[in-house]
């Protein structure tokens, strides 16, 4: 048993990830990940010295390829035909590998990765894995998708894995500890989608569901809306929409005392635990103050100029305000339930009365 361990479970580790890439939609992932179960296993010791030799040359002539492409292509739902096309090609490969003539795999042998080059096969092949890991760096600088950053990662520890003075034991431990970072940066990915709100980068509804569900002691509930968010939208764009949701989001989390949560829409949330009413509601006040200073950047109205015809849009700049309502857990609100209604129906009576502004309730 410790022997098919330490043979397969990087293989193992590495197809996991495989299935939760594949179930979450996460297909760059799914198409790396599909290449390094490959690659695990042909360092997994599977047959005679014969075979290891060229199991180990099949890696450094097709892996850097078929990553390299993997993470050039733009992510993509699977059956897109370039991704069909890559996985058409890894499976030529495992052919090739396994049931190739000797002649074509002399000739193959030869050309792959890079046969012109004056290098060795592997140093080609960890040159153009590095570059595969540096593009997915440069994906994650430029949009920040954790995933990506994880990718970078494992690709360069399977860089790492094909330098030829290393043992096969040693690659194969380099190739598990990607295999525990990929995985854990999927069920990363696959918790920030359950509770994370993607635009507002704030815990969502089903977190502060959560949250209050676990809480037992007093607390204070603040209910947030956006004034006049429809007009805003309507008068600037969804663009310029999305820009002011995600300030309000970032002084939404920079309040003392709380945590801030997206309800939904324009609505978010603040949870104060071990926090007096009174606190709460000076942070609100602090809070409301913060985004009332705003400014927004905006497009001109019509995106025209002022001869009336079509140009390029000036730039501006527009305000935004929030109303707040605050309820305290106490003797007539218990259930988490009602705190939260009546810190809405405090919303309500805020924005009846002239919005920009905090009313507890």
């Amino acid at each position: 048993m410790p022997d098919f361990w330490s043979r397969f479970s990087a293989p193992l580790l590495i197809g996991i990830a495989l299935v939760l890439a594949f179930a979450f939609h996460r297909n760059r992932a799914v198409l790396v990940l599909a290449v390094l179960v490959c690659v695990s296993l042909a360092f997994a010791d599977l047959g005679g010295v014969a075979w290891n030799r060229r199991a180990g040359e099949a890696v450094r002539m097709f892996a850097p390829w078929l990553l390299l492409a993997a993470a050039v292509m733009p992510e993509r739902r699977l059956r897109a035909r370039r991704n069909l096309l890559l996985l058409g090609a890894l499976v030529v490969a495992l052919w090739l590998a396994t049931a190739g003539p000797p002649q074509v795999w002399a000739a193959l042998r030869t050309a792959l990765p890079l046969g012109w080059l004056p290098w060795s096969a592997a140093a080609v092949a960890m040159t153009m894995i590095v570059l595969a890991a540096l593009l997915c760096l440069l994906r994650w600088v430029r949009h920040r998708p954790p995933l990506d950053l994880a990718l970078a990662c494992i690709l360069l520890l399977t860089a790492i894995a094909l330098l030829p003075t290393l043992s096969a034991g040693a690659a194969s431990d380099l190739l598990l500890l990607a295999a525990a970072l990929i995985l854990v940066a999927i069920l990363h990915a696959v918790y920030r989608m359950a509770f994370v709100d993607g635009l507002a980068g704030l815990p969502n509804r089903r977190a502060l569901d959560e949250a209050l569900e676990r809480l037992s002691g007093d607390y204070v509930v603040a209910m947030i809306d956006v004034d006049h968010f429809k007009a805003f939208n309507d008068r600037h764009g969804h663009d310029a929409g999305d820009r002011a949701l995600k300030a309000i989001a970032a002084q939404l989390a920079a309040t003392r005392g709380a945590r801030a949560y997206r309800y939904g829409g324009e609505e978010f949330c603040l949870l104060f635990v071990d926090t007096s009413a009174r606190a709460a509601t000076a942070a609100c006040n602090e809070l409301r103050e913060r985004v009332a200073r705003l400014r927004v950047a905006v497009r001109a109205a019509g995106g025209r100029k002022r001869s009336g015809r079509a140009g390029r849009a000036e730039s501006g700049a527009a305000k935004v305000t929030i109303s707040v309502g605050l309820a305290q857990r106490g003797k007539s609100e218990r259930a988490a339930g009602e705190v939260l209604k009546a810190a809405d129906k405090a919303l309500y009576k805020a924005k009846a009365n002239g919005r920009n502004r905090v009313v507890a309730a």
